[in-house]
């Protein structure tokens, strides 16, 4: 029994510490959004009156249209600012308002199929960032779809922290965002990407050699056998290049 309460005794500062630990703000919230066929032009300017009324400051929206893909005339209807569970609770509170669900439906809602799909995404630590916020929202983003399989996710990651370090490495200003879905029947993660030179930025460079990159990075390492590993970790895989919409958006 001793034992017993000098054990409890012990845990007592690290339940403490996991209970006053700050929330964090790394939840966005998507919303996929398709409208009805020829009706497109009203649903824009529907949902430009709507995030103009209602979606400003912590609830201001960024739009985004799917321009290829499987998704092409998809548009994305994704909160600017990176939240907390709580705040994220509000954000419902929020839309739940009659004056608001009010005008959606007049507005927007009517506009379109019943397609509309909430998904939620924490942003990944593994996310390779530029310290300057201007260079990750270029009008055009790359975003890559990975379903993971059951059980692969740990060596999925540890995949993601050695790219990472091989980009850290090079100074590479190949930025990107991690994202993990968080419900869903399947694991998922977001790889979202400027592209800052437009259509052109997919042209290949010679920096961007992941064999030179990792020999860099790890040089006692096996490249082929990183991809392999790596590569098993995946499921699916979907890619699409979406349009930063800024008519159709909140103000800045």
């Amino acid at each position: 029994m001793k034992k017993l309460l000098l054990l409890f005794s012990l845990a007592i500062p690290m339940l403490l510490c996991a209970q006053t630990k700050a929330p964090k703000k790394n939840k966005l919230t998507v919303i996929t959004l398709h409208p009805l066929q020829n009706e497109t032009e009203n649903f824009e300017k529907g949902l430009a009156l709507h995030n103009k009324t209602f979606h400003s400051g912590d609830a201001a929206i960024d739009i985004y249209q799917v321009l290829v893909g499987d998704r092409t005339g998809e548009f994305h209807f994704v909160y600017r600012n990176l939240s907390t569970w709580a705040e994220v609770e509000k954000g419902f509170n929020a839309v739940e308002a009659k004056d608001h669900s009010a005008d959606w439906e007049t507005n927007v809602g009517k506009y379109l199929n019943d397609k509309t799909a909430r998904y939620f995404y924490e942003q990944s630590d593994d996310s390779y960032m530029s310290p300057n916020m201007a260079d990750m929202n270029t009008k055009l983003l790359g975003i890559y779809f990975i379903e993971l399989n059951n059980g692969m996710e740990d060596d999925f990651y540890a995949g993601l922290k050695k790219i990472k370090e091989m980009y850290k490495k090079a100074n590479s200003k190949n930025y990107y965002q991690i994202m993990s879905r968080s419900f869903g029947s399947n694991s998922q993660v977001a790889v979202v990407f400027p592209l800052p030179d437009g259509w052109a930025s997919f042209e290949p460079k010679p920096d961007d050699d992941w064999s030179k990159l990792f020999k860099v990075a790890f040089p006692k390492e096996d490249f082929k056998l990183f991809i392999k590993k790596f590569n098993a970790t995946q499921k699916s895989f979907e890619s699409l290049v979406v349009k930063h919409r800024a008519d159709l958006s909140s103000p800045n």
